[in-house]
C-alpha cells in the first residue's frame, strides 16, 4: 500500500480444533500457541491486536493486510500454526485444526467491544459452550452449517 492510502480492515477470527477436541485445556500450551500466532502475524505483516486460545477453539482480532486475502491469511494462521505445533512436539498425537473458520468484519467503533469479548472468554464459556456460541453466530449471520 502506498503512503497516500489508508486501510483498516479489522477481522474477528474464530476456529476450532479438529473434532473440537480440548487440546488447550493446559494454559501453558494455550500460551505457546498464542506466541506462535504472534510470530506468524509478524512474519506476514498481519497486525495482531489480541487473541485467546480456549480449550477447543481460538478467537483472534487482527487487521487484514492489503496484500492478503482472508483465505491466504487463514492458511498462514491455521496451516503454519498446526505445522509448528507438530514440529515442536507440543502434543504426543498429531495436532490439527478443523477445516472451517469464521471471519467477521469489525468496525473501528466496535474494536474495544471485541477486545473485551475476547478478554472475557474464560468467563463467557462458563455460561455458553463453544457449540452454543457457534450456533448463535450461524443464526445471527444466517449461516446453516457448523464447523
Amino acid at each position: 500500500m502506498n503512503k497516500h492510502s489508508m486501510k483498516v480492515c479489522w477481522l474477528h477470527l474464530i476456529w476450532s480444533t479438529k473434532d473440537r477436541f480440548p487440546y488447550f485445556s493446559d494454559i501453558e500450551r494455550a500460551r505457546k500457541v498464542i506466541e506462535i500466532f504472534k510470530d506468524i502475524c509478524i512474519q506476514n505483516e498481519i497486525y495482531y491486536k489480541i487473541g485467546y486460545v480456549n480449550s477447543e477453539h481460538v478467537h483472534l482480532l487482527v487487521d487484514l493486510p492489503v496484500k492478503l486475502s482472508i483465505e491466504k491469511m487463514m492458511q498462514f494462521l491455521k496451516g503454519t500454526s498446526s505445522h509448528t505445533i507438530n514440529e515442536k512436539g507440543i502434543f504426543t498425537a498429531r495436532f490439527s485444526w478443523a477445516k472451517r473458520y469464521a471471519a467477521f468484519s469489525v468496525s473501528n467503533s466496535q474494536v474495544s467491544n471485541i477486545i473485551q469479548y475476547i478478554m472475557n472468554q474464560k468467563e463467557h464459556h462458563k455460561r455458553v459452550s463453544f457449540k452454543e456460541e457457534w450456533e448463535q453466530y450461524m443464526k445471527k449471520y444466517d449461516v446453516i452449517k457448523s464447523p
